[in-house]
């Protein structure tokens, strides 16, 4: 078995893999080279397990900001049927961590209840708690959450598969949308844009409302929504690769692509 770095040449193999694992997910060629090389904060980082010529495992980050500082986004993970229970996936994360940890100081991911229990107890992040899919007001704490450019706003809204709208508010507040597949109504988060304080003509803001997909500390839903309209378990995970302290405190369906 030989471990390798993550490489554009493979486009095609992953998809291959990652359809298998997930048939639903659509993560074809064109998306993967959007998500993994197109990212205004650097290309994707991880590893992969080769038997012979075949792809037999895979394990993806990308990078993201998080109060100005860098870290990783933790993607895709997928081990092929016939390779599986061999701790494949362990060995290419931890490999990961070490590699890069003098380039990024932490790790976020949101993973479903099976797969954030297991990076839980194999890989030691911390389960910060679930995503919730309500009706409420869409502002959320800008300090521990997500940093975002125009630049990063420019790549993240032209996603192959699910693109966003956005609306510009004021105090550098943008409103991102979208309607995933099969769902009645569009979900809605509000960011905060670097740099763009400044701009004049923005919509005001006073306690914006709508539908949403986001985790935010101590937060819970006055409204839970039906379980049938809610995407499966979420949950939002995250490792220090330093002991440098970051305090999280929001997270919301723009910050990661999962729809």
């Amino acid at each position: 078995m030989e471990i390798s770095k993550i490489s554009r040449r493979k486009l095609g193999d992953y998809e291959i893999l990652l359809q298998i694992c997930f048939p639903n997910s659509n993560l074809n060629e064109e998306y993967l080279d959007w998500l993994y090389f197109t990212n205004p904060l650097g290309d994707v980082v991880g590893f992969d397990a080769m038997d012979g010529n075949k792809l037999v495992a895979h394990y993806a980050c990308i990078p993201t900001r998080i109060d100005g500082k860098i870290g990783l986004l933790s993607l895709n993970t997928a081990t092929h049927p016939d390779y599986r229970s061999k701790g494949l996936y362990q060995k290419l994360a931890k490999q990961t961590y070490e590699h890069w940890s003098s380039n990024f100081g932490f790790v976020v991911g949101v993973a479903n209840a099976k797969s954030a229990s297991a990076f839980v107890s194999r890989l030691g992040f911390t389960d910060l708690g679930r995503l919730n899919l309500r009706y409420g007001d869409l502002q959320r704490p800008t300090s521990g959450s997500r940093t975002w450019t125009k630049a990063d706003v420019n790549w993240r809204t032209k996603s192959p598969r699910q693109s966003l709208e956005t609306k510009l508010l004021e105090n550098g507040l943008v409103e991102l949308s979208m309607r995933p597949k099969n769902f009645p109504f569009k979900i809605k988060s509000i960011i905060s844009i670097e740099g763009n304080e400044n701009q004049q003509n923005r919509e005001r803001i006073g306690s914006r409302q709508g539908f949403t997909i986001d985790w935010i500390k101590g937060h819970k839903p006055r409204f839970y929504l039906p379980e049938k309209l809610k995407p499966s378990p979420l949950a939002m995970i995250y490792l220090s690769l330093n002991d440098e302290c970051l305090e999280l405190n929001s997270w919301s369906f723009p910050d990661f692509d999962a729809f």
